[in-house]
């Protein structure tokens, strides 16, 4: 009897003691979550807004603005002064037969300044495309995390309710124990499940401060800034063909925009080096000051030969450069175009795959697993099944729930990746919610 009595303390004395961690996890989880409340839009707006990388690309976009102005104007003058004949038995500049005052002016051939303004604001126009493009990886990644958050708190609250039915269970082991119904191992057991509980809870509490702290960084808060509650991840079944949303992808998807802007600024690096063909000009005048004589004026005109036999090759080369530099840019496109197809199936099957597993794990596995619980406790109290029947019952829940959860948030992942491989948002058109009282079971 003394040694039934102690077991029972001993167990009583672990059973608080987990509970009491379990508390403690519950408190820090709460103590995370007690900012604002955080949707995923908002979440959105304030990464693309303040997200540290996006504000580099912008002010490298307001740098490249201030490019092509220059391309408008002319190289400066040059003002250049003379002493002719300055004889060396004197050092007085009087004694000189003249002096030349100079100004001459380069003049690119023409329309070339026309074509490097152009190649500068193609370069704008990549740079504002880099912006594009890296936001949308910012929304992806921001979706993500928020998907991550929000299944580690759904699983800390399952766990924390699963802690809750094991200590029912302890009780009603402890109770048949006292009673001589039931053997000591149940109650130790019910303890063991305790623990282990205890040690998915830390785990899983990691994973939500990680989430936390990678949503943060993305936000551009402070690391262990703390966030509100999120909003519910529902399921949404996607209705749109596959054909459409590949269609969609290549109007939208901003790495194929990015793709046709590097061909155009690689045909204007063509037009340039075309360009150098045509010779350059320089004019000049002055004026000529002969101490003892006539003054007199002075001009000058002169201009490059470009097709000259022993330099002519070198333009011709840079030509042939650049008319590869075509053809390459041209060639990228179309891989970019079967890369953004291929992104868009694979992330189609994805979603599919979810919203399959989801529905199954709501409307079949879920309601099985509950009721097999209710079933194994009920024999377990009147001891027509063993406590390990009725603990592989509430695991089987258990694993059942975080399922669930899981595939809503690879749900949410899928379709993440599914609008990044689109290039934009899928519209309220393209998916069909599922019916309010059909989720979260």
């Amino acid at each position: 009897m003394k040694t039934r009595m102690f077991c029972l303390v001993t167990t009583a004395v672990c059973v608080m003691t987990l509970a009491a961690n379990a508390q403690d996890l519950r408190h820090e989880g709460h103590a995370n979550a007690e900012g604002p409340p955080l949707s995923l839009r908002a979440a959105l707006d304030e990464a693309v807004e303040n997200n540290p990388e996006l504000a580099e690309l912008r002010s490298r976009v307001k740098t490249a603005r201030l490019r092509p102005g220059q391309e408008r104007f002319l190289p400066p003058p040059m003002l250049e002064a003379q002493i002719w004949q300055w004889p060396i038995n004197t050092i007085n500049p009087w004694n000189t037969n003249m002096f030349m005052f100079m100004a001459t002016q380069d003049l690119p051939g023409r329309g070339k300044r026309a074509l490097r303004e152009t190649l500068a604001t193609k370069d704008v126009g990549l740079a504002d495309l880099d912006v594009a493009v890296r936001a949308r990886q910012v929304v992806n990644e921001v979706k993500q995390a928020y998907a991550d958050l929000f299944i580690a708190r759904r699983a800390i609250d399952i766990h924390l309710a699963m802690v809750d039915l094991l200590r029912q269970f302890a009780d009603v082991s402890e109770a048949k124990y006292t009673t001589g119904r039931t053997s000591q191992q149940d109650v130790l057991k019910a303890s063991l499940e305790l623990s282990r509980m205890h040690d998915d809870l830390v785990k899983v509490q990691q994973q939500a401060d990680f989430a936390r702290l990678r949503l943060n960084v993305l936000m551009n808060r402070e690391p262990d800034a703390a966030i509100g509650a999120l909003a519910e991840a529902t399921e949404q079944k996607l209705i749109t063909p596959l054909v459409e949303l590949q269609r969609r992808a290549l109007d939208s998807q901003p790495e194929l925009r990015m793709s046709q802007a590097q061909i155009e600024q690689a045909e204007a690096q063509l037009a340039v080096a075309r360009g150098e063909y045509k010779p350059d000009f320089s004019i000049g005048g002055g004026y000529q000051l002969m101490p003892g004589q006539t003054d007199g004026w002075l001009g000058k005109v002169a201009m490059t030969w470009p097709r000259a036999p022993w330099s002519r090759g070198r333009i011709d080369a840079h030509v042939a450069e650049a008319a590869s530099a075509v053809e390459t840019a041209k060639a990228r496109k179309r891989s970019t175009e079967s890369m953004v197809k291929l992104a868009v199936q694979q992330a189609y099957v994805r979603v599919g795959a979810a919203e399959e597993r989801a529905l199954l794990l709501r409307t079949t596995i879920l309601p099985q697993s509950r009721q097999t619980l209710d079933v194994s406790r009920i024999a377990y109290q009147t001891s027509r099944v063993e406590f390990l029947e009725m603990l592989d019952s509430a695991r089987t829940l258990l694993d059942a729930q975080l399922e669930y959860e899981r595939a809503v948030s690879d749900l949410q992942q899928a379709r993440a990746d599914l609008e990044r491989a689109i290039g934009t948002e899928l519209t309220p058109d393209m998916t069909v919610p599922v019916v309010a009282s059909e989720v979260r079971p």
